[in-house]
């Protein structure tokens, strides 16, 4: 049980960073209109996006924490932070950065990045892979996009059935746990910082 509890960890962690639940209602407001072969194209495309970015960070991570000397306490504290910021803003309903689906194609953005593959997860998935292994992030991002991609695409069943409010208070304690997620991390980050 204790094992199964463990494997699951990375992708539970993932899953709450991209939050594909919270994106539900983003997701409908961008594609309202859309008939039902183009919504199914954009939603395989940012998902596809969103995964591509997640593993490219995870394969330039080594690089890029070698190239300025960062441990990987260092990176643990500057994750926390990042996801802490992250998750009150959620909780807050503090908008960190403009949607301008206008102009641009949204499946890229705001879709791929920063809905789905924002700085939250990105750091997660970099977290996984120091924690548990490559095969083990690029696992977790797979599965999770694959979830990710089955919760959207049956977004409008889900939007029906659980109503504005339910998707609201399940963001709302996803984010809640992401907030003691970040803490964690960061006191994790700290100890290795300080200990001999």
């Amino acid at each position: 049980m204790e094992e199964l509890i463990e494997a699951s960890k990375p992708v539970v962690m993932l899953f709450i960073a991209l939050d594909p639940v919270g994106t539900i209602p983003y997701y409908q407001a961008l594609v309202a209109g859309m008939e039902a072969k183009r919504r199914s194209g954009v939603l395989r495309f940012s998902i596809l996006v969103a995964s591509f970015i997640l593993v490219l960070f995870i394969l330039v991570g080594d690089i890029i924490l070698r190239l300025f000397n960062i441990t990987f306490g260092d990176f643990r504290v500057a994750a926390g932070i990042v996801l802490l910021i992250t998750s009150v803003a959620l909780l807050l309903d503090v908008q960190l950065g403009a949607i301008r689906p206008g102009t641009e194609n949204i499946a890229i953005v705001p879709l791929a990045t920063p809905l789905l593959a924002g700085p939250a997860a990105i750091s997660i998935a970099i977290y996984i892979k120091y924690h548990w292994g490559l095969e083990v992030a690029i696992a977790s991002i797979a599965l999770v996009s694959a979830l990710s991609y089955v919760i959207l695409a049956f977004s409008d069943l889900i939007f029906r059935l659980v109503g504005k409010q339910g998707l609201l208070i399940f963001d709302k304690f996803m984010s809640l746990v992401m907030t003691a997620l970040a803490i964690s991390f960061i006191r994790a980050g700290l100890q290795e910082a300080i200990s001999p």
